[in-house]
C-alpha cells in the first residue's frame, strides 16, 4: 500500500501549508527582484536567489497536488481568462506608449 500525504494531513492543514509556502514563494520572488534590480543590495547572489525561487515553486506545487478541493477544469478556465486579460492589458499599454 502506497502512503499518501493525505493519510497524515487533513484538508485544513494542507491549506495552512499552502498559505505558508505561498508566502515564502512571494518572499523568494521579491528577493530575486532585488537581486536583478540592484538598487537595494542583498548578500544573496543571482544563482542562490533563482534556486530559492525554484524550491519555493516546488513547495507550492506539491501542496496544490494534494488539495483535493481543486477543480482542475475551473482552474484552467480561470487561468485562460486571466491570461487573455493580462495579454490585452499589455497590448493596450504598449499601444498607449506608442501613441505618446
Amino acid at each position: 500500500m502506497e502512503l499518501k500525504v493525505t493519510d497524515f494531513l487533513k484538508q485544513d492543514e494542507l491549506l495552512a501549508g499552502l498559505a505558508e509556502e505561498a508566502a515564502e514563494l512571494s518572499q523568494a520572488a521579491l528577493k530575486l527582484r532585488r537581486v536583478l534590480d540592484g538598487r537595494n543590495p542583498t548578500p544573496v547572489g543571482f544563482r542562490q536567489a533563482v534556486c530559492h525561487l525554484n524550491e519555493e515553486i516546488a513547495d507550492v506545487l506539491l501542496y496544490l497536488e494534494w488539495i483535493h478541493a481543486m477543480d482542475n477544469g475551473l482552474v484552467r478556465e480561470f487561468r485562460n481568462k486571466k491570461l487573455a486579460r493580462w495579454v490585452t492589458r499589455l497590448m493596450e499599454a504598449k499601444d498607449a506608449e506608442n501613441d505618446a
